[in-house]
């Protein structure tokens, strides 16, 4: 069964209204974006007033088919701002999906902007990109819309309720942390353009970032949340200024960490944003009219394929299995990288090699 997912709370009562955002309390600028299939996702407004930076992923028609959408069809979709005085719905004019987004596991390049009809009044609400790479260590503050989930029991796929939700966590790492040196080429992360947190609970055997990489973290208490589903392109917010978007997520590889098992924004889970300083530079071209120059792309390629390069033609096998759940549509992409099946066969294959 296909669920949209929203913010997941770390209560017992998935419909908390301290969780909950209202019209006129400063997020009025975070929309609301309906897609085809009563799928939705998140985006947030650009100073502009006429620009939505989202995800990518938001708007593929496949999954992991090595063949990205680049110009998705904007028949259905519908960009929803609630405002203090009803909700004001604007059509999309245009899409711009990053160059270099390739819809594979790694979820590289997963941004897009959104060129709306019109301006909206000054009132709604624009905000500006954070452009300093100090994110890792931050607290940010995360807005999305979709279902109600906890940390405890994962996600309420019975309820659509679509309510704006928001929490915080912290920027622990960057993406590139997750990679395996043998991992298939298509679940490496580039080095530098995404932000990895997990889900705390606040006891140590859900702390994944702690109990897999040493980096100890027992969360925000009550503050913490887990983030996907129609949270998928909604903003991370640092001082104010949109550090991150929703991007993917993950199970981690030892069992008894995600208290769930399943791959549910539940606690002991893995989040990935696209880091927005990144892509600021595109960002800026974009939304200033500019189409992005030739060269600009041609660096973050030739980058890319760098960066590829480095997983391929190292010893082991390559069995990083994905298990890719496409939860709500192409509102969510959640991720579930098998690498324990990888790290069992290499030990397999060590012992195998000893005893001859």
């Amino acid at each position: 069964m296909i669920f949209p997912l929203g913010i997941s709370v770390p209560v017992a009562n998935p419909r908390d209204p301290a969780y909950q955002v209202s019209p006129g309390q400063g997020y009025d600028g975070v929309a609301l974006i309906l897609l085809p299939g009563g799928d939705n996702c998140t985006g947030s407004l650009l100073t502009t007033g006429q620009h939505i930076l989202t995800a990518a992923h938001c708007f593929e028609e496949e999954s992991q088919d090595g063949e990205p959408t680049r110009e998705p069809d904007l028949g259905e979709i519908k960009v929803v701002f609630r405002l203090p005085g009803g909700e004001l719905r604007m059509d999309p004019a245009h899409i711009d999906i990053h160059p270099t987004w390739d819809d594979l596991d790694g979820f590289n390049g997963d941004l897009a902007i959104i060129h709306l009809a019109e301006v909206l009044p000054a009132e709604v609400p624009r905000y500006e990109l954070y452009r300093d790479a100090d994110e890792v260590g931050q607290v940010f503050i995360r807005l999305g819309y979709g279902v109600m989930a906890t940390g405890e029991q994962g996600e309420f796929g019975e309820d659509e309720s679509m309510v704006l939700r928001r929490g915080q966590n912290r920027y622990e790492a960057l993406g590139e942390l997750y990679n395996e040196e043998d991992g298939e080429p298509e679940s490496y992360i580039q080095p530098g353009k995404q932000l990895l947190y997990d889900y705390d609970s606040g006891r140590a055997e859900n702390d994944a970032l702690g109990i897999e990489y040493g980096l100890v973290d027992l969360g925000l208490g009550a503050q913490e949340i887990g983030s996907s589903g129609g949270d998928s392109g909604g903003p991370a917010f640092i001082d104010g200024k949109v550090a991150g978007l929703s991007s993917s997520g993950s199970s981690p590889d030892r069992d008894g960490i995600d208290v769930t098992i399943e791959n549910d924004t539940s606690f002991g889970e893995y989040f990935f944003d696209t880091r927005v300083s990144a892509y600021a530079d595109y960002i800026d071209q974009v939304v200033g009219g500019e189409s992005y120059s030739s060269q600009s792309l041609e660096t973050e390629v030739n980058q890319a394929e760098v960066d590829v390069s480095t997983t391929q033609g190292l010893p082991g096998e390559l069995l990083s299995l994905p298990f890719v759940l496409a939860l709500g549509g192409w509102g969510v992409m959640k991720l579930r990288f098998r690498r324990k099946l990888a790290l069992q066969s290499r030990s397999q294959l060590s012992t195998e090699s000893k005893e001859r």
